[in-house]
């Protein structure tokens, strides 16, 4: 039985903008590999941590939003857990009253998006070339 997860993971900050996208991309192919159907995935970029974790003050935050069975939830714990990289993670089961506040949240968003009035170019001065 599929059931919906949460897994947000804290990178070390001293890697580089490539090293952390592989490591993002590395973790969903885990979970897709082993039968994860990923419903959001978002690189939340680097913030302030709330107290010091191995020396460090800021970390870069990933989060994992997917529907799987217990096996690939696992899988991916196992291999968060031997990966010196993490400062932290946590995976949470969330329950259908979360999923659904999460959703909507979603679902306005992305309609407040779809009704932004698109801006023009401006126009160039007059007596100016383009």
């Amino acid at each position: 039985m599929q059931r919906f997860y949460e897994t947000i993971l804290i990178v070390r900050p001293t890697l580089n903008d490539q090293e952390i996208a592989e490591l993002i991309e590395n973790y969903r192919g885990i979970l897709v590999r082993e039968g994860a159907e990923i419903l959001h995935l978002a690189d939340l970029g680097k913030k302030k941590l709330a107290y010091t974790i191995r020396h460090f003050q800021n970390g870069h935050y990933a989060l994992y939003r997917y529907q799987a069975p217990a096996a690939a939830v696992r899988e991916l714990e196992r291999s968060l857990k031997i990966n010196e990289d993490l400062l932290r993670f946590l995976t949470v089961k969330l329950d259908e009253k979360e999923l659904a506040v999460l959703q909507a949240a979603a679902a306005a968003q992305a309609a407040a998006a779809a009704a932004a009035p698109e801006v023009p170019p401006a126009a160039p001065l007059a007596g100016t070339e383009a």
